[in-house]
């Protein structure tokens, strides 16, 4: 056992995956161990937005990565490799520690997908916050412009209506962005120069999280009603929680680090919003 473990270990507890979603809502992004113990190309299809990948087999030996002061959360495919990880890290000392029962297979909130670097390189390689803000305020705008071009080509008007109302929040979220961006510190530039220069980006231009447009279309299928609308943008947002909550973990300044789980937490306000929105609309639509 390590030097760290406390000498009365805490036994850990399993809860359901609801149980669990309910769970990381309480917290920021940063503040919980959210801990993935499958394979690499497991995590790659699918993972919980901001979990570090750490295969079970590897998780004694990189216990380092973690901070031993916040709760920590396991989960796997099914919930029985997590459970053993669950008993590693408490017997560690790590407390209070969550198995997700069921695993990946139980949950149904949205998800994230790629490698344990996807979409790094959308971001800035100076890392500096003026610089992030400035690529976060251009996504948003590109993600608003792809909204309204999908209205225009969606067939059905509740569902061209629900993309028109999607790209209303991506006007606010840049007012949010902006907001965060003076709020820093970091010098401001001309808000014009920077909506014209992401306006002009190509159809295929990346948005939120690493994928272009019709990559998230092709991940998702095309969305033919309201419900598969917000099931994509949902899709769009745990992406873009994903990727700034795992580059807060990077070796970055102490500044760079707060600007990202600033947008982080912006982030994972607009999924819980847009869930809010699902679950209204598959109550006002049930049969």
């Amino acid at each position: 056992m390590s030097e760290h473990a406390s000498t009365e270990a805490v036994a850990p507890v399993t809860r359901s995956a609801e149980e669990v979603r309910r769970f990381l809502a309480g917290y920021a992004p940063d503040g919980v161990n959210l801990v993935d113990v499958r394979q690499d190309w497991e995590y790659q299809e699918f993972h919980l937005p901001g979990a570090r990948l750490a295969p079970l087999g590897e998780l004694p030996d990189r216990l380092a990565e973690f901070d031993r002061g916040k709760p920590t959360v396991t989960y796997c495919r099914t919930g029985r490799r997590s459970a053993a990880a669950a008993d590693i890290l408490a017997g560690e000392g790590f407390a209070p520690v969550v198995n997700m029962a069921g695993g990946v297979l139980a949950w149904r909130g949205a998800g994230a997908a790629g490698t344990p670097d996807q979409g790094f390189s959308l971001l800035p390689t100076d890392m500096r916050p003026e610089s992030l803000f400035r690529t976060a305020y251009a996504m948003e705008v590109r993600l608003g412009a792809f909204y309204l071009t999908c209205a225009q080509t969606a067939k059905d008007p509740e569902t061209a209506a629900t993309f028109r109302r999607l790209a209303g929040f991506e006007d606010k979220h840049r007012t949010m962005v902006l907001a965060l961006w003076r709020k820093s510190g970091a010098p401001v530039p001309d808000v014009a120069d920077i909506e014209a220069a992401s306006s002009g980006a190509a159809p295929n231009a990346l948005l939120e999280g690493g994928y272009s447009g019709p990559d998230y279309l092709a991940l998702r299928g095309g969305p033919e009603d309201p419900r598969e609308v917000l099931e994509l943008a949902m899709a769009v947002e745990a992406q873009a929680l994903d990727l700034y909550s795992r580059c807060a973990r990077q070796d970055v300044s102490g500044e760079t680090r707060e600007a990202l789980k600033k947008l982080a937490r912006e982030e994972k306000g607009h999924l819980s919003a847009l869930s809010v929105l699902y679950d209204r609309l598959s109550t006002n639509t049930a049969p």
